[in-house]
C-alpha cells in the first residue's frame, strides 16, 4: 500500500493516514468478527465475562505505566520518542510485577481472577513495547506502516484462540490470544520503525515530560474506569459473572462501529491546524459527521434488529443480551462530544477542565450505576450511561470554541438523528415481527440512510480535503 511522505500536505496526509487506518480495520473486522462469533459458540458467557473483569484491570494498569507520556508524545513538538520508550520500559516492567504480585487481590471479584491475572500481567509488559512506535507512525500521519502488523496481530489472536477454544482450554483461550498477537504486533511494528525512529534517550527532558503529561495521565486513568467500571458495578452488585458476559457483549456491539470508523488521524491533524482556525474547525466538523452517521445508522439498525444480531454474532444462548443490546445501542448518539472533545481539549491543552469533565462523568456514572443495578441489575447499569453529567459541561465547552459552527453542526447533526430513523425505523413499519426479512431490509435501508448522508455532506469534506487553507506552519 502506498502512502504520503511527510512533505506531502496536512490534508492528503490525514486523508492517506484515514483510509489506512480503516483498511486495516475493514481487514480486522471481518477477522474479528468471525473469532467473536466462533468463541460466542464455543464458550460460555460465564469465560466472557471472567475475560472482561481481567482485560479491563490489565488495560487500566497499563494506563499507569506511561503516566499520560505515550498520548503527550503525539503533541509535543520535540519528538522525544528514545526518552519516552527509556520510560515505558521501565514502569512497564514494574507494573508487571505489581500486578502480579497483587493478583490475589482480585478474588472478590471472583475466586479464578487472580490465576488469570498472574499471567494476563505480561500484556502489560507487551502492550507497553509497541506504544512509542505505533504513535511515531500515528503522530508523523504514516498509519499506513501499521496497517499490515495491525492485520497480523488480528490473524494470530483469532487463530490462537479459536484453536485453543476448540481443545477446551476455556478462559485461557483468551489470554494465550492476546498474549501471542500482541508480542507478534510489537515484534513487526518495530521492525517497520526500526531506523526511521529517534531514540535518542535525554535524561534532562524526561521530568519536564511528566510534568507536561500528569493531567493526561489522571484523564487517561479516569476515562479508562468511566469505560471499564460497569462491568465492576454489575459483578459486584449481581456477583453473576456470566451477566458480566451479557453485558460486555453487548457493550461490544453497541460501540462496534465507533472502533471501526473513529478517524485514528484526527489528532495529528489537529495537532497541525492548532494554528489555522478555519481548519481545525473543519476537521472538528468533518469527523462529527462522519462518526455519527455512521453510529446513528447503526444504532438504529441495532435496535430494531437486535434479537437477530444477537443470534449472528454471539448465538441462541445470548438472549439475555437483547434488552442490554437495545439501551446500549443509544449511548454512541449522547456521548460523541465526550469522545471528540477530548481530542480536541488534548490539543489545546486544557487538561484540567478534561480531567474535570472525566471526573464528573466517572461519579455520576459511578452512583447512578449502583442504583440503578440494584434495582434493575444489568439493565440498569446500562440506563446509567446516559447520565454521565460531564458530557453537558464538554458540550459547553465545543460550542464556546466553535461557536457559529457548533449551531451548524447541531443542525447537522438533527439530520443525521432523522434521516435514518425514517429509513431504518420505517422497516419496523413494514415488517413488524423480528426476522431475516426485515434484516436483510434493515441492511438496505441503512445503505440508502448513509448514501443520503453522505450526498448532504459531500461538499464540507471536499473543502477540508481541497488544501484551500495554508498548512500550518
Amino acid at each position: 500500500m502506498t502512502e504520503t511522505d511527510g512533505r506531502s500536505s496536512t490534508p492528503r496526509r490525514f486523508l492517506a493516514s484515514s483510509l489506512a487506518s480503516y483498511w486495516s480495520l475493514g481487514v480486522r473486522l471481518v477477522v474479528g468478527f468471525g473469532a467473536r462469533v466462533a468463541l460466542a459458540h464455543l464458550l460460555m458467557p460465564d469465560a466472557h465475562g471472567l475475560y472482561e473483569l481481567a482485560l479491563r484491570i490489565v488495560t487500566i494498569a497499563s494506563a499507569l505505566r506511561d503516566l499520560g507520556l505515550i498520548f503527550h508524545l503525539i503533541r509535543d513538538e520535540r519528538r522525544p520518542y528514545g526518552t519516552v520508550l527509556g520510560f515505558s520500559l521501565s514502569s512497564g516492567t514494574l507494573v508487571t510485577v505489581a500486578l502480579i504480585l497483587g493478583a490475589p487481590f482480585g478474588a472478590w471479584l471472583d475466586p479464578r481472577l487472580p490465576e488469570v491475572l498472574r499471567v494476563f500481567a505480561v500484556w502489560v509488559l507487551l502492550d507497553g513495547l509497541a506504544a512509542v512506535p505505533r504513535t511515531f507512525f500515528e503522530r508523523e500521519l504514516r498509519i499506513g506502516r501499521l496497517v499490515a502488523p495491525e492485520i497480523a496481530r488480528g490473524l494470530v489472536m483469532a487463530a490462537v484462540s479459536i484453536g485453543l477454544a476448540l481443545l477446551g482450554a476455556g478462559i485461557w483461550s483468551f489470554i494465550a490470544g492476546d498474549l501471542v498477537a500482541t508480542g507478534l504486533f510489537a515484534a513487526f511494528v518495530w521492525y517497520r520503525a526500526w531506523g526511521k525512529i529517534p531514540l535518542k534517550f535525554e535524561r534532562g527532558l524526561l521530568l519536564d515530560l511528566l510534568r507536561q503529561s500528569r493531567g493526561l495521565l489522571l484523564i487517561w486513568v479516569t476515562f479508562q474506569l468511566v469505560t471499564y467500571i460497569d462491568v465492576f458495578i454489575v459483578e459486584g452488585v449481581t456477583g453473576n459473572t456470566a451477566l458480566v458476559g451479557q453485558y460486555s457483549r453487548a457493550y461490544m456491539i453497541a460501540f462496534l462501529v465507533r472502533q471501526i470508523v473513529f478517524p485514528r488521524a484526527l489528532v495529528p491533524a489537529l495537532v497541525e491546524y492548532r494554528f489555522d482556525r478555519e481548519r481545525f474547525r473543519a476537521a472538528f466538523r468533518v469527523t462529527i459527521v462522519f462518526l455519527m452517521s455512521f453510529e446513528v445508522t447503526a444504532g438504529y439498525f441495532l435496535y430494531f434488529n437486535a434479537e437477530k444480531v444477537v443470534e449472528i454474532m454471539l448465538g441462541a444462548s445470548w438472549g439475555p443480551a437483547v434488552p442490554l443490546l437495545k439501551i446500549l445501542c443509544f449511548v454512541p448518539f449522547l456521548d460523541v462530544f465526550s469522545e471528540l472533545g477530548g481530542e480536541v481539549l488534548k490539543v489545546r491543552r486544557e487538561d484540567r477542565l478534561w480531567l474535570l469533565i472525566m471526573v464528573v462523568n466517572l461519579l455520576s456514572l459511578t452512583l447512578i450505576g449502583v442504583v440503578f443495578t440494584l434495582f434493575r441489575g444489568a439493565e440498569g447499569m446500562a440506563w446509567a450511561n446516559f447520565f454521565l453529567l460531564g458530557n453537558v459541561l464538554m458540550a459547553w465547552r465545543m460550542a464556546s470554541i466553535f461557536r457559529g459552527t457548533f449551531l451548524r453542526l447541531l443542525g447537522d447533526m438533527a439530520l443525521i438523528y432523522a434521516v435514518p430513523l425514517v429509513l431504518v425505523g420505517g422497516t419496523d413499519l413494514l415488517l413488524p415481527a423480528s426476522g431475516w426479512t426485515r434484516l436483510a431490509v434493515s441492511i438496505v435501508a441503512s445503505l440508502g440512510a448513509l448514501a443520503l448522508l453522505a450526498w448532504r455532506f459531500w461538499k464540507p469534506v471536499q473543502h477540508f480535503l481541497a488544501d484551500r487553507a495554508a498548512d500550518a506552519g
